[in-house]
């Protein structure tokens, strides 16, 4: 009997999903329902287009025709309630659709602050998707002052993109540092001082305290925790992601922290319904997560062993692949904010407390745009954080891969007359016995 599988959510998770469900079971109706006005999209690439290095079209993954050929139906709507015991999805269309399996993937959206004035004419909650980039696109081009709540990743990459614009821009920051969590203290004053340096500004240690308005509603500036006035003619509020789940409050999923909980199957507590992405919370006996981990290879991953395990869980073929186990790997975050290349990899920024580790950092030959740290435990590399000058990132990754031994040879992996170039990658996967040092070792000048 031929099966039937929604997927909710035409992200990345949602639509790896749907290619793995149809390499699992040819014959199977696959609809993907799109809560969004544009096809699956590089969510990655958003600062490019607005900074005008990119054009939308090129922002686009998949397009019609790709769902066409794997006969995959693409339905743009919005569901509002979930019934998992009936298997039953209720649009806001008012239509209602049965289903035999199911995945959710519905990603996450900004939260909102409960700021004063948040609701006034040129102020946007979030910089996360393509409404969002082209709304500020819109905006940077009839306004001259900028402020930006929030000095994490997205605020800093909307700020400099309304740097680029020719906006005058000011961040506004809780923290006492730029960058969090994805730096430490002297990151964050690296990233401070190229944000200056572009011509930018930004207050620290304060909180919005009220968005003000003119005659005409709209904003004209934001008043800080410590009262000072800054003009803004436009404000972006980006101060984190919430999971879409509100949602599916009455619907009986097990819900913890907002995400949707899953175990190591991403598996929900309901046959035939799984989660994958931004939305999910792994909890298992084997698990020591306890909080999302919010990047676009996590939720490729777990689009892909979601997609497995239901059809697993419906099917009986020979040629199906055993049920898999979902493996976090190590953690990787790479990007570019201010036009400075960031690298994040495993353990990149341990509590400065715990003794469990050891942090080694690195000269930058003079460049003050750039930072190295290393961190060790147990003899063993297990993070690694690269803020400008990118160095060795393929190695170190199968360093901590690999869980080698370096006591002794710790400062030699970013140390400048080190020259592994032409170490093959492969060897050093194969050594799992060796002392990665001695084999690095082999290959300096």
């Amino acid at each position: 009997m031929t099966k039937n599988y929604y997927i909710i959510g035409a992200g990345v998770a949602g639509i790896t999903a749907a290619e793995y469900l149809r390499q699992n079971d040819s014959s199977c109706q696959i609809t993907v329902i799109n809560g969004e006005s544009y096809p699956f999209y590089r969510r990655l690439s958003l600062s490019s287009y607005l900074q005008r290095q990119t054009t939308l079209e090129s922002l686009i993954v998949k397009k019609p025709e790709d769902y066409q050929d794997l006969k995959i139906f693409v339905l743009q709507d919005r569901v509002t309630e979930l019934k998992p015991t009936e298997k039953l999805l209720i649009m806001a269309s008012g239509a209602t659709y049965a289903y035999d399996g199911l995945i959710i993937a519905t990603g996450g959206s900004a939260i909102r602050p409960p700021i004063a004035g948040i609701d006034l004419k040129g102020v946007r909650l979030g910089y996360w998707d393509i409404k969002d980039t082209l709304w500020y696109e819109q905006q940077a081009k009839t306004v001259k002052n900028a402020v930006v709540i929030g000095g994490g990743v997205l605020g800093l990459e909307l700020a400099d993109s309304f740097n680029k614009l020719g906006l005058n821009v000011t961040i506004v920051q809780l923290g006492n540092y730029l960058g969090e969590p994805l730096t430490d203290l002297k990151a964050g004053k690296i990233v401070g001082d190229r944000v200056r340096a572009s011509g930018a500004s930004y207050r620290l240690g304060v909180s919005a305290q009220a968005i003000v308005g003119n005659d005409n509603g709209a904003v004209r500036a934001v008043v800080t925790s410590k009262g000072e006035e800054i003009p803004a003619d436009v404000v972006g509020v980006c101060i984190g992601i919430r999971p879409n789940t509100l949602w599916l409050k009455d619907s009986g999923i097990a819900i913890e922290q907002g995400c949707i909980i899953v175990d190591e199957f991403l598996k929900t507590n309901f046959d035939h319904t799984y989660a994958a992405g931004d939305c999910t919370l792994v909890k298992s006996a084997n698990w020591v997560g306890d909080r999302p981990n919010r990047t676009w290879q996590v939720a490729t991953n777990q689009g892909m062993v979601a997609a497995n395990n239901l059809a697993n869980s419906l099917l009986e073929a020979e040629n199906l692949e055993a049920k898999k186990t979902y493996q976090e790997g190590l953690f990787y975050n790479a990007g570019v904010i201010y036009d400075l290349p960031y690298t994040m990899l495993g353990k990149f920024n341990p509590d400065p407390d715990d003794s469990k580790y050891q942090t080694y950092t690195y000269d930058t030959e003079g460049d003050r745009f750039a930072y190295f740290k290393l961190t060790v435990s147990d003899g063993r590399l297990v993070g690694a954080m690269l803020i400008g000058k990118q160095r060795r990132t393929n190695i170190l990754r199968k360093i901590i891969e690999g869980n080698y031994i370096i006591t002794g040879h710790e400062l030699e992996l970013m140390d400048t007359k080190f020259k592994p170039t032409g170490l093959p990658i492969a060897d050093i996967a194969r050594a799992g016995d060796a002392d990665v040092g001695a084999k690095l070792a082999a290959y300096a000048n």
